[in-house]
């Protein structure tokens, strides 16, 4: 994974933040406004220890009143900051989720093949949140905090000089130095990666563990997983120990620094040099610097978290996206013409020098054996590979045009295999439906084969599992089908149509699929000769 440097991440997150720029500045002044009200704090009780001690000018009464204004002040102030900085939190990590997603959604197919969706996964959950946290969070607050520690500092130089210089001196800004940082984020880009190693594993178990029972293959996988988290484990444990080390040395400097703060105080104190209340204030100031110290070294590892996940997503966001253009509906589409094309992946040609035509009322079978390019040819019909040579062209009444993404419209897809999706069956249905389909859903399920849905207790308002879970194969696909008829595009692209289906189910299907498709383009991917002998045009790839 190439790193990208830091100026780089943060333009990046810089543009990132657009549109949330006016809240991240509200809640920066809410945050000062805190700040400056702490300070305000510890002035007000020093004057009221004073005054208790050593009456004054001002009424203790009036103090307190201060006091007691402050601490609401702070605390309403505090709690409105808090809740806008979630809520934009929140908002942030939901867009660039989406922005990821889309991201993967519409990468050309030779970067969709590169990613395992368990990784894909655990870049878009756990990485959106760790960039979000810090555009929205982190560093604001580590600025907010860089304030709050200056203007601490401040008033205590202002009370005593010496005692500022010995709490800064003090304090450990050794774990700055460019060695922490080199270790913490060597240690995160392990964790991340072995994160999404993880995650691969457990994506395929959930989703082959049908399958992984029926090869009595339980055992191997599950062992996989264990290895996988025992990996995950030994290095959380390297960053665990590494963590509690380094914050070991700074709570021992921290405690080193008030003690001292503490003994000067006193000898101050003992000396006449200050008063009661400004032993006070002084003890609140070393807190106050203290703990801004500390909650800046705690920002390192969470800035270097955001470094590792930014160069996540970036490489995830970095590929070829398919441009989105308006969607071009063609008039009656007459002809399909495939001339001279050929397509490899790497180094292997499956498909070379094919001619094709395709005419409306004149369905054709695709043959050959597996791997000579069947479902190749597809994904080039539907714009989702570019032809390494040669052209597609489209002709309707308006005339010829070549293939292109846009186009995609007028395909109604029906894929191999089990491709429902969780939900109703109305819902898997209408997914593929044109806004102004003429055919209704009684009409789809009749042609296809599904009137079998009609009769389920719930009708197409039965809920299905992830992949049909609930159905049988051939139930499946005849749904599948009824979703492609449902498009009423002016091709239709069929995979292996009757793959799952009996010989008479089979037979019936193919009738009504002709006879309802005959002013259609109908291209059938098969193997199944019996369906090739009742189309007009036969090819066959060896």
């Amino acid at each position: 994974m190439n790193s990208s440097s830091l100026k780089q991440h943060l333009r990046w997150a810089w543009s990132i933040s657009k549109g949330y720029r006016s809240r991240l500045s509200l809640y920066f002044i809410l945050e000062l406004i805190c700040i400056v009200l702490s300070l305000l704090f510890v002035y007000l009780s020093k004057k009221a220890v004073d005054t208790a001690t050593m009456p004054g000018q001002l009424p203790l009464k009036w103090l307190l009143i201060g006091i007691i204004a402050t601490i609401t002040l702070n605390v309403g102030i505090k709690g409105y900051s808090g809740r806008l900085m979630e809520r934009i939190k929140l908002m942030l990590t939901l867009e660039l989720q989406r922005n990821m997603l889309d991201a993967q959604m519409l990468s050309v197919w030779k970067l969709i093949k590169n990613w395992h969706t368990g990784d894909i996964q655990i870049r878009i959950q756990t990485d959106c949140e760790e960039v979000a946290n810090t555009i929205a969070n982190t560093l604001l607050s580590f600025v907010l905090t860089a304030i709050q520690l200056l203007a601490s500092v401040g008033f205590l130089w202002y009370m005593d000089p010496m005692l500022a210089l010995m709490i800064l001196a003090i304090s450990p800004l050794f774990v700055f130095s460019k060695l922490y940082f080199r270790k913490m984020r060597k240690l995160s880009q392990e964790v991340k990666t072995e994160e999404s190693n993880f995650a691969n594993v457990l994506q395929e178990n959930l989703r082959f563990r049908l399958l992984i029972r029926a090869m009595s293959a339980f055992r191997k996988r599950r062992a996989k997983l264990t290895e996988s988290q025992q990996q995950l484990f030994a290095l959380k444990m390297r960053q665990i120990n590494f963590s509690t080390y380094t914050q070991g040395a700074m709570k021992v400097a921290m405690n080193a620094g008030y003690l001292v703060a503490f003994c000067w105080g006193i000898y101050r104190l003992q000396s006449g040099l200050i008063s009661f209340g400004t032993m006070t204030a002084f003890l609140q100031l070393v807190a106050r610097i203290q703990s801004p110290i500390l909650a800046l070294i705690a920002y390192i590892p969470g800035f270097v978290r955001f470094r590792v996940s930014a160069d996540r997503l970036l490489e995830l966001q970095a590929g070829e996206m398919e441009p989105q253009v308006p969607q071009q509906r063609l008039q009656h589409t007459q002809e399909l013409r495939i001339s001279d094309l050929s397509f490899r992946y790497e180094d292997k040609w499956v498909l070379q020098n094919l001619n094709l035509s395709l005419k409306a009322g004149e369905p054709t079978a695709i043959i050959g054996p597996s791997g000579k390019g069947k479902t190749t040819l597809i994904r080039l019909l539907l714009a989702l590979l570019k032809p390494g040579k040669g052209q597609i062209t489209l002709r309707d009444r308006d005339g010829e045009r070549p293939l292109s993404a846009s186009h995609r419209i007028n395909f109604a897809y029906i894929p191999q295999g089990n491709s429902l999706f969780s939900g109703t069956i109305r819902e898997n249905i209408l997914l593929h439906a044109n806004e102004n389909h003429s055919l209704d859903i009684d009409e789809a399920l009749r042609i296809a084969g599904a009137e079998f849905v009609l009769d389920l207790p719930d009708g197409i308002d039965t809920y299905i599992g992830e992949s049909g879970i609930g159905l049988s194969e051939g139930q499946a696909q005849r749904i599948a089908i009824a979703r492609g008829l449902m498009h009423d595009g002016d091709i239709w692209l069929f995979d292996e149509v009757t793959s799952a289906l009996d010989r008479a189910t089979a037979d019936a299907l193919i009738q009504r699929l002709l006879d309802y498709g005959k002013p259609k383009l109908c291209l059938f991917v098969t193997h199944d000769l019996h369906l090739a002998e009742r189309c007009q045009q036969r090819i066959y790839l060896d």
